[in-house]
């Protein structure tokens, strides 16, 4: 008897027929610990075959034929790429396209993977963004190039933000404080603090006029629910990966 995956949906996406997307937890696939158990990452030390079939079974959850799939190989830059075809993107950590039948895909443990729909339009996105991306405002870049691009309209859009590291997990140091304003930081002893990634994104998107009523954020901490979630920072290279899919279905 096959696992069955465990996939976080979001309730923003849900009228939305046409819409195909999903993000997986750690929970139902083949891997043994400590990856257990969906470890969806190859680039992890986890047997490669056996990531290979975690993925075939969470896209077969998800109906996804898997040859329609585009992978950024994520660098933690504010790369954005509009992609018309199945595939690898170098050097890139945000996807959009209009495309149907062209599933975007982004792999997280701790980052935050936020996703991006213009119902329209019918344009999506999705983008990894961790500190540096955020420190860089690859949400608001990847929001400009839709409206550049497509003709979309910020107030149109709904974006979904899933699981990522919470600020109470997360200290950092003073030169990667400096790149955040003190609202996003609670000091934690000499020279360290506590940085709020999530919040950074949600403003972000409010800058860009998205609505609050349109954005949905997923607050569970990578990094707490050890059930749940992979985290980088809670298991270093013993961490697996999660994955993050959004497509446009059609015929």
């Amino acid at each position: 008897m096959l696992p069955e995956p465990v996939i976080k949906k979001f309730q923003l996406f849900n009228e939305f027929r046409e819409l195909l997307h999903g993000f997986s937890t750690r929970q139902g696939g083949f891997s043994k610990a400590p990856f257990d158990e969906l470890n969806l990452g190859l680039s992890t030390p986890d047997d490669p075959q056996v990531v290979k079939r975690n993925r075939q079974l969470f896209f077969k959850e998800l109906k996804l034929p898997n040859n329609y799939l585009v992978f950024p190989q994520q660098t933690h830059s504010a790369n954005v790429q509009i992609v018309n075809k199945p595939g690898i993107v170098s050097n890139c950590d945000a996807l959009i396209t209009n495309q149907k039948n062209l599933f975007l895909t982004v792999q997280t443990a701790d980052c935050f993977p936020v996703f991006i729909f213009d119902p329209l339009k019918k344009v999506v996105a999705l983008v990894h963004s961790g500190w540096r991306g955020t420190a860089q405002n690859i949400v608001g870049r990847t929001i400009k190039k839709m409206e550049k691009n497509f003709g979309c309209k910020a107030v149109d859009l709904l974006v979904a933000i899933g699981p990522g590291v919470q600020q109470t997990c997360y200290q950092v140091d003073e030169k990667t404080a400096n790149y955040f304003q003190q609202r996003f930081l609670q000091p934690d002893g000499p020279g360290h603090f506590k940085l709020d990634v999530q919040s950074k994104i949600i403003a972000q998107l409010k800058e860009c006029r998205v609505p609050e009523s349109q954005i949905e954020w997923d607050s569970q901490c990578t990094h707490c629910a050890k059930e749940a979630y992979y985290s980088y920072r809670r298991d270093g290279l013993n961490s697996g990966r999660m994955m993050g899919i959004i497509g446009i279905v059609g015929a």
